[in-house]
């Protein structure tokens, strides 16, 4: 059985590439995709703070982590598709993922130091995420939407970085009490 579905899913990326490269790369919604991973790191790489750097990408670690596991749970549930990926072999969402996402809570966390700033910072983006970026994606056909909705989108985005802040907070004060 398992020999079977090995010779199955061999067969499906063969299709999924051939198909890329026919019909997705270089497509103006491949650029478009690739902006969407480069630009954000770029930016980061010459905005982020360097006093707090390593704490921020330790946050930025823990939602790429998060974001790409329900990613690929929500990939297998049919909330979504992407019509056109970056590469065939990355994981679908991957510059959402790995970049657009992560790198927007990154500097959140960097530049606030308290609840109400990160709060407040954590609303706005939710907001733009949800009921601007994705609709973009929506219309560009970067993503399609089954069984999800953008208000989802938008809790997600702020539980995500609820809890990941308190998490990394409490990992820092506990490592200043130990030392």
């Amino acid at each position: 059985m398992l020999e079977h579905i090995r010779v199955l899913e061999d067969k499906l990326y063969k299709i999924e590439l051939d198909d890329w490269i026919k019909n997705e790369v270089f497509t103006w919604e491949w650029w478009i995709l690739l902006c969407f991973f480069v630009l954000p790191w770029v930016l980061w790489w010459r905005l982020a703070k360097r006093e707090a750097y390593v704490e921020a990408f330790l946050f930025g670690i823990l939602v790429l982590f998060i974001t790409t596991i329900l990613d690929i749970i929500g990939l297998r549930f049919n909330f979504w598709e992407y019509p056109t990926v970056l590469l065939p072999v990355l994981p679908k969402g991957f510059p959402f993922d790995f970049s657009m996402v992560p790198v927007a809570y990154m500097f959140i966390y960097q530049y606030t130091k308290t609840w109400k700033a990160f709060s407040l910072l954590l609303l706005v983006m939710a907001l733009l995420y949800a009921f601007v970026g994705e609709p973009f994606c929506l219309w560009t056909d970067l993503v399609a939407y089954d069984k999800w909705h953008l208000l989802n989108s938008f809790i997600y985005y702020l539980i995500i970085g609820i809890f990941i802040r308190y998490f990394l907070l409490k990992m820092v004060a506990y490592q200043n009490s130990s030392g």
